[in-house]
C-alpha cells in the first residue's frame, strides 16, 4: 500500500513539474503571439489546404475535417518555443516583446504578410532571371 501511495505521489509530482513552464518559455509564447509567427505559419498551411481542396473537390467533408485536425497553432507554437529558447536570452525576449507592443512593432506585424508575399514574388522573378542567365551560359558553353 505504501509503495502504491508513494508511486502515485511521485507520478503526480512529476506531472506537475513537467506541466510547469519557465518564465522564459511563457514569455516566448507571448512573443510568438505578438509577432504573429504562428499565425502567419498557420495561414500558409491554410492556403496549402485550400489548394488541396481545389485539387480534390469531391473528397468527403469528414475527411477534410480529419485532415484539419492534423495541424493547429498550439502544436506549431510548442515546436517553436525551444527554438527561441536556444537562440535568445530572456532579456532579448523581453526586448522583443516590448518592441512588438510599440506602434512600429504592431505595424510590422500588420505589414509582414504583405511584405512576405511581395518578397516571395520578387525572389521568384530574381530566381527566374538568374536561371535564364545560367541556362544561356550553359547552352553557349555546350556548343
Amino acid at each position: 500500500m505504501k509503495k502504491l501511495l508513494f508511486t502515485g505521489m511521485f507520478a503526480a509530482a512529476a506531472l506537475g513539474a513537467s506541466a510547469q513552464e519557465s518564465a522564459k518559455s511563457i514569455k516566448i509564447r507571448v512573443l510568438l503571439s505578438l509577432n504573429g509567427t504562428s499565425r502567419v505559419s498557420m495561414n500558409a498551411v491554410q492556403q496549402i489546404m485550400a489548394q488541396y481542396r481545389k485539387a480534390y473537390p469531391t473528397l468527403d467533408t469528414a475527411i477534410w475535417k480529419r485532415i484539419e485536425g492534423y495541424y493547429n497553432e498550439k502544436d506549431l507554437t510548442n515546436l517553436m518555443v525551444p527554438i527561441y529558447e536556444r537562440n535568445f536570452s530572456e532579456t532579448e525576449v523581453d526586448e522583443m516583446i516590448y518592441f512588438y507592443k510599440t506602434d512600429v512593432g504592431k505595424k510590422m506585424v500588420e505589414k509582414m504578410p504583405l511584405i512576405t508575399r511581395q518578397s516571395q514574388e520578387a525572389g521568384k522573378i530574381w530566381g527566374e532571371h538568374i536561371a535564364a542567365k545560367i541556362q544561356k551560359d550553359i547552352e553557349a558553353a555546350s556548343k
